[in-house]
């Protein structure tokens, strides 16, 4: 399958619209989440370009002004008329993963893409992907009417072509009504004949053995060809799904393996609180106590030092120190002999 590396588009207007590119973004925003593509980012640091991430896809909104611009476009079942174009809006379309990434899928969002700016916005001309030609408005939407048209209709030429095959209801009942009225009206003779071959299956002995169609769900949902239901129907309800998972939560937290397990992780985690707690204790021993113990003793005289330095500076003391040094200088000296009372 071949990648393209770009799905591009592009709107011509016959007039300068300098609301084409706001309206335009949003146009495209909803219509990329419309269909599953949440946009993740939103730039717009030019005035006239904006980008917007999505998860598959990069989309790039431009819009440019040119002098009149006469432009040949095609309508459909009709020549190309000119049509003078002023400016216009170019969409690309880029995959973020090309390898991985649908081409018929992208071309169709690029197709709804520009459908929703023709139908929102004053659009002239319509430049679709890698066609050599420009179509009018009205050629580009027609194209979705065409098909929107051949889808409505192909529901009902179905059913016309299967009506006639139906069997009516009153000839089914009038030949019920034949068969037995031949059956009891056929003579019994004791002699033995032999027997005649089964008749064909008719089209009523079909109708007769075929079982009841099966109840339809009341939801809504209808069953399959083969006899399965689908929608809702194929879920039980959800009190029973919870009771089913507790029972299997409980059989599991029972079984052996899932016991050892726990003891196993128990263990574990026991083993591995004890190593946090021997690291970070720090070991005790003889010669740490004797060098705590060493440590307080020298630490004592610096402490008595400060503690008497700190007294003799008090206020409330320094009087009565003043007394006793003198009344020590006086005794040191009437003890010399120096002084005489």
């Amino acid at each position: 399958m071949t990648q393209v590396d770009q799905y591009k588009g592009k709107l011509g207007f016959e007039i300068r619209d300098p609301d084409a590119l706001s309206n335009g973004s949003t146009a495209v925003v909803d219509t990329l989440e419309e269909y599953g593509h949440s946009v993740r980012q939103f730039q717009s640091r030019n005035p006239n370009l904006i980008r917007l991430d999505c998860d598959h896809y990069r989309v790039e909104l431009r819009y440019r002004r040119h002098p009149i611009k006469p432009t040949q476009a095609s309508a459909a079942g009709a020549d190309s008329t000119e049509t003078p174009l002023r400016s216009s809006l170019g969409v690309t379309l880029t995959p973020n993963h090309p390898d991985h990434c649908d081409v018929e899928l992208s071309e169709l969002l690029l197709a709804m893409i520009l459908r929703r700016l023709a139908e929102d916005l004053d659009v002239a001309t319509v430049d679709w992907l890698h066609v050599p030609f420009t179509l009018t408005r009205a050629a580009f939407l027609g194209v979705f009417e065409d098909a929107e048209t051949q889808a409505e209709s192909h529901p009902q030429s179905a059913a016309d072509h299967a009506a006639p095959d139906a069997y009516p209801v009153t000839e089914i009942a009038a030949d019920i009504a034949g068969i037995h009225a031949a059956k009891s009206s056929a003579p019994l003779s004791p002699q033995t004949t032999p027997e005649a071959p089964p008749p064909a299956a008719t089209p009523i002995d079909a109708a007769l053995d075929t079982p009841p169609p099966l109840p339809q769900p009341t939801n809504g949902a209808k069953p399959v060809a083969d006899g399965r239901l689908r929608g809702r129907a194929c879920f039980e309800p959800v009190e029973v799904t919870i009771a089913q998972l507790e029972e299997h939560y409980a059989a599991m937290l029972q079984s052996p393996d899932t016991r050892a397990t726990g003891r196993h992780a128990l263990e574990a985690r026991n083993r591995a609180r004890a190593r946090a707690k021997a690291v970070m204790t720090p070991p005790r021993s003889s010669g740490t106590a004797v060098a705590r113990l060493g440590g307080l003793l020298a630490a004592m005289p610096q402490r008595m030092i400060a503690t008497t330095s700190h007294l003799l500076r008090s206020p409330q003391l320094r009087g009565h120190l003043h007394i006793v040094c003198g009344a020590t200088a006086l005794l040191a000296l009437q003890s010399s002999a120096a002084v005489a009372f």
